[in-house]
């Protein structure tokens, strides 16, 4: 297992070095309410989830591209690197554009206060090298020049490369905002920063990490997709916790109760061999319920 110990010292160090060959510049962003494009990538199975993303934007008016990218990816850190290069094709091939992870869904309208540049940061906040979340980015041709150091930064550090082994704390802290991070302080580049909501359901935050939503949400973030290759009990109830769109606390009457199935809210839960699964991988995915209470952090997925 490979370790980082003095990462934090070495990319503070960097970034400094970066800002200091070069002045801040200011970024002028010319301002279109409504008027942009909301592009994702996929590639394999992960395309037909476009599906849902595109039937929101057409409800609410928006253009919608989707980058379609036929390669395989040993881990998810060389699947996010693919994000600078898509958000930088799309700009020159749409103007100002909104990026969002293809399982992203939109449930209310983008209020046009949102303008390039802006980068969803994680809630509760975390340190620099995961502060952003890279999911929801919008960017203009003023943005051009922050995005190609982005990318120069994940080629030159071969962030593409690394293992799912290799990590500063835990594995997958280390993604490509590390590299976003860097390019924005170089720089000097400020941007819009709505909250992704991790923890707390009551938050007035624009964000939703999972499928649920309240009156201020937004675009909601899900992480129901990974479930088919979790297996650990404790992480599969985490990503139940994130999704079940109603109380999680529901499933106590759920299981207790006397019968062989209960479909809720786009889950299935079987009371009697105490295991659940998402509706759309039932039951080749089902997996063992665990009443442990477990806790969700905005460092991880």
């Amino acid at each position: 297992m490979a370790k980082f110990p003095d990462v934090v010292i070495y990319l503070r160090g960097l970034m400094q070095a970066l800002c200091e060959f070069r002045e801040p510049i200011k970024i002028v962003s010319i301002k279109h309410p409504h008027k942009f494009t909301c592009i994702a990538w996929a590639s394999g199975p992960y395309k037909a989830m476009f599906k849902n993303l595109q039937s929101d934007c057409e409800r609410f008016g928006y253009p919608s591209h989707l980058y379609e990218i036929d390669q395989e990816y040993s881990s998810l850190l060389q699947a996010w690197c693919n994000h600078p290069r898509i958000i930088r094709q799309g700009v020159e091939d749409f103007g100002t554009v909104l990026y969002m992870d293809v399982e992203c869904r939109i449930v209310a309208p983008i209020p046009s206060s949102w303008q390039a540049p802006l980068v969803s940061i994680r809630w509760p906040e975390q340190k620099f090298w995961i502060w952003y979340n890279s999911g929801t980015v919008m960017a203009d041709e003023s943005c051009i020049p922050w995005l190609d150091a982005w990318i120069r930064i994940i080629d030159e550090w071969k962030l593409g490369e690394l293992a799912r082994e290799d990590h500063v704390h835990w594995p997958g802290d280390l993604c490509d905002e590390l590299g976003l991070a860097a390019a924005l302080a170089a720089f000097g580049v400020r941007v819009q920063t709505p909250r992704l909501e991790y923890v707390n359901r009551d938050t007035d935050a624009e964000l939703a990490r999972g499928l649920w939503s309240n009156r201020h949400t937004i675009i909601q973030h899900p992480t129901q997709h990974h479930w088919p290759k979790e297996v650990d009990p404790v992480e599969c109830k985490k990503l139940f916790v994130q999704n079940y769109p109603g109380d999680p606390l529901d499933t106590a009457d759920i299981f207790s109760a006397d019968s062989n199935f209960h479909s809720q809210l786009g889950w299935i839960f079987d009371p009697t061999q105490r295991i659940y699964a998402p509706a759309e991988f039932w039951p080749e995915h089902a997996r063992p319920w665990i009443e442990e209470t477990v806790q969700l952090t905005s460092a991880q997925r």
